[in-house]
């Protein structure tokens, strides 16, 4: 028999663009499940999974030339990266920016090194981030710095990071990253907001560093999605005690009206599954099956059925956890925000 864990809370719309500050991050981090199993309404039974996807995120067209020759370390200004707590991980990253005046190309993924205050590397393994394939990223002339706190303008380069279990001692701050670019020079990256080092879950295994290609910021979304009706609509999860590696995974998702109207799942919201896990989040985006059920009653509760695939080359992990979040406006670039649920799980080997 499976032993199934419950997280609850209220599922948010109120969506806001990705920002590079560490404020801004630490605001989409989600709430810890409670430690006590609901007390559910009555539910029908389990709406089956539907494989329908949102509309891809939307991506503004190139300004400039795409046959723009390789970015060269001197063209690059790395601004100053950070990184912040993250299911006992550390997740940020840094951006970087053309100073030159002429466009450059910047792709793949770049090599990265965590240095301590004394200039040594640190003893840490970097492993590539499950990721869409790298493409080029085409950066204009005379780019402007960012701003902190300030989402980054259009056409820069970001790179993500997520650093997982340091046991080592603690190492002289400020750290720094050497960053080595696809096609040779480096950059070098002050640590200059969140820092410190990741938990310490596994003694025996090493310090791992995730690096993701390189992305293309898209520029500021607005501040505000519009409404939706299933704003107000709570959430249960209900996940099993482990996923195994090459497996799916298979949980539910209860959304439950406590209002005293009915709530119409219109326009059908799409929804982000994500377990983050020392070999990178898996993540997964598809819309709810409101073909089967349109509304919501009042203190009715519907469940469906969840779905997640998982590589068989993701490593045993029992500080994983599965977040997941109502996410209605996918293609216009909100990423889901709190209050998402998350519920701790084990990965596991097949």
């Amino acid at each position: 028999m499976r032993r199934w864990q419950f997280a609850i809370g209220s599922v948010a719309f109120a969506m806001a663009g990705c920002v590079s500050s560490a404020g801004s991050s630490a605001a989409k981090q989600a709430a810890p499940a409670p430690s006590l199993s609901p007390t559910l309404p009555a539910a029908a039974a389990i709406v089956p999974w539907s494989s329908q996807t949102p509309a891809p995120l939307a991506t503004p067209s190139p300004t400039t030339v795409v046959d723009a020759p390789v970015c060269q370390a001197t063209q690059l200004d790395a601004g100053d990266g950070g990184w912040e707590g993250a299911t006992g991980s550390l997740l940020g990253g840094f951006l970087i920016r053309n100073t030159s005046h002429e466009p450059c190309r910047l792709e793949g993924r770049p090599a990265i090194k965590i240095v301590d205050a004394e200039g040594r590397s640190l003893d840490v393994r970097t492993v590539p981030a499950p990721s869409p394939s790298p493409r080029p990223i085409v950066l204009g002339p005379k780019q402007a710095a960012p701003v902190l706190n300030e989402e980054p303008s259009r056409g820069l380069a970001s790179e993500t990071l997520q650093w997982f279990n340091w046991c080592g001692s603690a190492p002289k701050e400020p750290l720094k990253l050497t960053v080595t670019l696809p096609e040779g020079g480096v950059l070098r990256v002050p640590i200059s907001f969140g820092g410190g080092t990741p938990r310490c879950d596994e003694p025996t295994a090493p310090s791992v560093l995730s690096v993701a290609p390189f992305e293309e910021t898209s520029g500021p979304s607005a501040t505000e999605p519009p409404a939706v009706p299933a704003q107000s609509l709570e959430l249960t999860l209900v996940v099993p005690e482990h996923a195994t590696a090459g497996q799916r995974l298979d949980y539910v998702a209860i959304l439950t009206n406590h209002t005293t109207d009915p709530i119409a799942l219109d326009p059908c919201p799409a929804y982000e599954e994500r377990l983050n896990t020392s070999g990178g989040p898996v993540v997964g985006d598809y819309i709810l099956a409101c073909a089967t059920v349109p509304v919501i009653a009042p203190g009715a509760s519907v469940r469906f059925a969840m779905e997640l695939n998982l590589p068989v080359a993701l490593p045993p992990d029992d500080q994983a956890a599965l977040v997941w979040g109502l996410d209605p406006f996918h293609s216009q670039g909100f990423p889901p925000q709190p209050p998402e649920q998350k519920v701790p799980i084990r990965v596991v080997a097949p």
